[in-house]
């Protein structure tokens, strides 16, 4: 009875010291999400305002970048495309956010967009981003951005 008795006490303390442990972890993780929502807006109005040296810095110098399936240069071309694109943007209809940590040094992000004309959706657009941080820094590893004509 009284190993049963001690058993008990030992589960309790386990099972107590596993929530304590996971408690910590969302913490941690909620933690990264609200940076990576920083730096994400960050990134995202360096863009929109055509702030092209704050967008590079914001990029690992060796990011991969893939725009619609293609293997796109590199961190150069995204600022040369950042510099040239016609601004203002045309306006989504709907954007939806998700933002995933990984760990504590590293996410990702998706940004699905679509585009509305006359109340039918035309054009969809979908933006995934890995970050990681480096030297306590949060730097874009990975971009793919995928438009897709409906």
């Amino acid at each position: 009875m009284k190993n049963t008795y001690y058993g008990f006490i030992v589960l309790i303390i386990l099972l107590f010291g596993s929530i304590i442990s996971l408690n910590a972890q969302d913490s941690e993780l909620e933690l990264i999400k609200n940076e990576i929502m920083e730096q994400s807006k960050k990134e995202m109005l360096a863009f929109k305002d055509g702030d092209c040296d704050t967008l590079g810095a914001l990029f690992d110098e060796n990011a991969s970048l893939y725009l619609n399936g293609r293997k796109a240069p590199g961190k150069m071309a995204l600022i040369k495309f950042c510099e040239n694109i016609q601004r203002p943007f045309e306006k989504p209809s709907k954007i939806d956010m998700e933002y995933i940590p990984i760990n504590e040094s590293s996410a990702f992000v998706i940004r699905t967009m679509e585009f509305s004309k006359d109340g039918e959706i035309y054009k969809k657009e979908i933006v995934t981003k890995i970050w990681q941080k480096k030297n306590n820094d949060w730097k874009i590893i990975h971009l793919h951005s995928t438009i897709t004509e409906l």
